[in-house]
């Protein structure tokens, strides 16, 4: 594992900085890299977690630190309660998504730096999973009531957001249709003409390219147009503004969508 190394695109996706502030490091010596034969930059694994771990604040607090405890706890149960304590302090399931969205993404650049462990993590996002499942429960949504179609683009696997999107949405009186991972371009018709959802919420994150991300979004934001159905973007992925797609960058955002 310490002998992994990834592309410099791949270390300045961890590392939430540009492509060009990789290679300013590597020149200056303030990241150890390596050349292939062809003449690209690869950097070990062990170099990033360094980085990561040395830009890392001493103690989490306020919010933050609460949640990273709750979900690392792995008990859905105790997730649960948190939630449905949350949401009544601030009055809104968004403000409550927004900030265990937060912590998810602690969570995964603790894991990036080496200090929690790959279980630890699947333990928290899946007590999230199952807590938000209990919630929706509870949560009525009339039969008539509008509906969304919910899913990522193709390849991509990562849909806790969208699960928490399910408890704003269904806030605002909206029902969902939960279609998940990596739906293929190619049903995307299918989905619009046999359950008629009044909207598309999906998501690509800043891990899938920004290549995969312009193929699926041109057919996409077409049928949306065509068949006039409300297309709503998310995630960290590099989507392109486009006049018949709204972006959304926090669950606060989806609620003014939705509002």
């Amino acid at each position: 594992m310490s002998d992994m190394m990834v592309s410099a695109g791949e270390a300045a996706r961890r590392l939430g900085v540009a492509p060009a502030t990789i290679q300013r490091w590597a020149d200056s010596g303030v990241l150890h890299a390596e050349r292939t034969p062809g003449g690209h930059r690869r950097i070990y694994v062990t170099e990033l977690r360094r980085l990561i771990a040395a830009n890392r604040p001493a103690r989490l607090s306020g919010p933050l630190a609460r949640w990273f405890d709750v979900l690392m706890s792995g008990d859905a149960v105790r997730v649960k309660v948190a939630l449905i304590a949350s949401s009544q302090e601030t009055g809104s399931w968004a403000d409550t998504a927004d900030e265990v969205a937060s912590a998810v993404a602690e969570i995964g650049r603790q894991w990036e730096a080496g200090v929690c462990q790959i279980f630890e993590e699947h333990a928290a996002t899946e007590a999230l999973r199952r807590a938000v499942a209990a919630c929706l429960s509870e949560i009525h949504t009339p039969d008539d009531a509008p509906c969304t179609a919910l899913f990522t683009i193709e390849g991509e696997r990562h849909t806790l957001g969208l699960a928490l999107a399910e408890l704003v949405l269904a806030e605002r009186g909206w029902r969902s249709i939960w279609i998940g991972e990596g739906l293929p371009v190619g049903e995307l018709g299918d989905l619009a003409s046999k359950l008629k959802p009044n909207m598309f919420l999906v998501t690509a994150s800043a891990a899938s390219s920004p290549v995969s991300v312009a193929l699926y979004q041109k057919p996409l934001s077409e049928l949306a147009d065509k068949a006039g159905i409300k297309l709503v973007l998310a995630g960290g992925g590099a989507w392109k503004e486009h006049s018949h797609a709204t972006r959304v960058f926090a669950f606060k955002d989806l609620r003014e969508v939705l509002a």
